[in-house]
């Protein structure tokens, strides 16, 4: 029937497309390859300051650029290199409790912290303990969380630089990691990471001590490989994960949610944020095609419910 109505009524797939496009969630996109300003060679890492602004990782061009919730470009800074106030390959980007802006630099092996105006603050880590630190996340109280994705290992940095807990090497089973690119915290100090090798959303109380772990059988989103990318939580301390080129809440099951899919714009995300305005920021990229943000509505009201209504979880 649904062909029969297509062959017969060529304005369906007219009216059907009109429809979904009037759907989406997408607000805004903006970035394409480059090296100008608002131009992007592999954007990666995503940040909301408390005014708003989105801060991006731009990976291939080694550097920091700041946009205006509307996209509107602001500034720019970094150049490749190993000096402190160089970057090489940044990947993820956390704000501190006093909005400053922290970086994975990932091949010069620590964190760097710089005000908005890409002033030099400090450095945190250093060769001697990373090698290659990647996934960034930062508590209420400037506790910083690192993963390192060739030591397979998270580590938690007080607000001083020093080593607070340290957990994980390379391996397959529920407390080992392959490749734990991206990771979040809540607002209960829990780490979330996204163990992509191993196809997992693992959660851990800050010392290391492993709490639920999530995998492609609790998912149950018929793919056999779930491509996890980064992750992010929400004001109701939902955990929003990439995911096969959409966006999902994690359930208390496991479950994956759909949040965003293709139809609001997605296409190679890569990472994601939360802003207060209620909004998702996702970057995107991908060898000669994709390098851009969207920013796209959200509102976590309509997903309380997820809260309440899942507490007959699977056992993990």
């Amino acid at each position: 029937m649904y062909l029969i109505r297509r062959l017969l009524s060529p304005t369906a797939d007219v009216t059907e497309r009109k429809e979904e496009a009037e759907a989406s969630k997408l607000v805004r996109r903006f970035g394409r390859k480059g090296k100008g300003k608002g131009q992007f060679n592999m954007p990666t890492g995503v940040a909301i300051t408390k005014t708003g602004d989105v801060v991006i990782t731009d990976t291939e061009n080694h550097r920091i650029q700041i946009f205006g919730s509307d996209g509107n470009f602001k500034h720019k800074f970094g150049n490749r290199g190993n000096e402190l106030h160089n970057l090489c390959y940044p990947v993820c980007v956390a704000m501190t409790t006093d909005d400053c802006i922290a970086v994975t630099d990932s091949v010069n092996a620590c964190v760097k912290v710089f005000s908005q105006n890409g002033d030099f603050q400090n450095k945190f880590g250093n060769d001697s303990f990373l090698e290659f630190p990647c996934g960034l996340a930062i508590t209420h109280d400037n506790f910083m969380v690192v993963s390192d994705i060739c030591k397979h290992r998270i580590y938690v940095l007080y607000p001083s630089g020093g080593i607070y807990s340290e957990f994980g090497t390379y391996g397959s089973s529920p407390k080992e990691f392959d490749h734990p690119y991206y990771l979040t915290v809540n607002t209960k100090k829990q780490i979330i990471v996204s163990d992509s090798g191993n196809c997992s959303v693992k959660i851990f109380q800050f010392e290391g001590k492993l709490l639920r772990l999530f995998n492609a059988n609790d998912y149950r989103i018929g793919d056999n490989f779930c491509a996890l990318q980064g992750l992010c939580t929400d004001s109701l301390d939902n955990t929003v994960v990439i995911c096969n080129n959409a966006a999902y809440i994690v359930t208390k099951n496991g479950r994956l949610w759909e949040v965003l899919t293709a139809k609001d714009g997605l296409n190679y995300p890569k990472c994601i944020a939360f802003s207060q305005s209620g909004r998702l920021t996702v970057t995107q990229s991908v060898a000669n095609d994709k390098h851009e943000v969207l920013i796209l509505e959200y509102n976590p009201e309509d997903f309380k419910s997820l809260n309440s209504l899942l507490l007959y979880a699977i056992s993990v």
